[in-house]
């Protein structure tokens, strides 16, 4: 019992430290962060959340250019729109109203015929659809 509340604070004083702007490579929110279309290459666009709202910034020549408007968290009708076939395997997703961008985290063990088996996300780019993976945020 001792022991346990000795390690207690030093718990504590971890956790607080890990709460702040550190850069990891995965936010406890499974759509924040920076993803890139392979695992070779650098983030290509990152996913903020400001004032309840989440924003896309793509890696345009060295610098983050922010969309202006916000993406929507998608329902499961929107979802359903993208994957008809596999809408249950998605667990959460952004998209852009207007269209061309989403953002799509899959649950644990989907198997979409398109998902690559070391990423649990799926993206819409203007380029086309396929995986995507998360990286470290430079």
């Amino acid at each position: 019992m001792r022991a346990l509340r000795l390690l207690l604070p030093g718990t504590l004083l971890l956790l607080g430290a890990c709460s702040g702007d550190t850069q990891l490579p995965f936010s406890s929110d499974p759509l924040q962060g920076c993803f890139t279309t392979s695992t070779r290459k650098p983030a290509e666009f990152r996913i903020d959340k400001e004032g309840g709202q989440y924003f896309v910034s793509f890696e345009r020549d060295g610098h983050w250019q922010r969309e202006p408007n916000a993406l929507t968290q998608a329902s499961r009708t929107d979802i359903a729109r993208y994957f008809r076939d596999d809408a249950e395997q998605i667990d959460s997703a952004l998209i852009r109203s207007a269209g061309g961008f989403g953002l799509f985290h899959t649950k644990r063990g989907a198997s979409l015929k398109a998902k690559a088996g070391d990423s649990d996300y799926m993206a819409l780019l203007l380029i086309g659809a396929g995986p995507v993976y998360a990286v470290k945020c430079d």
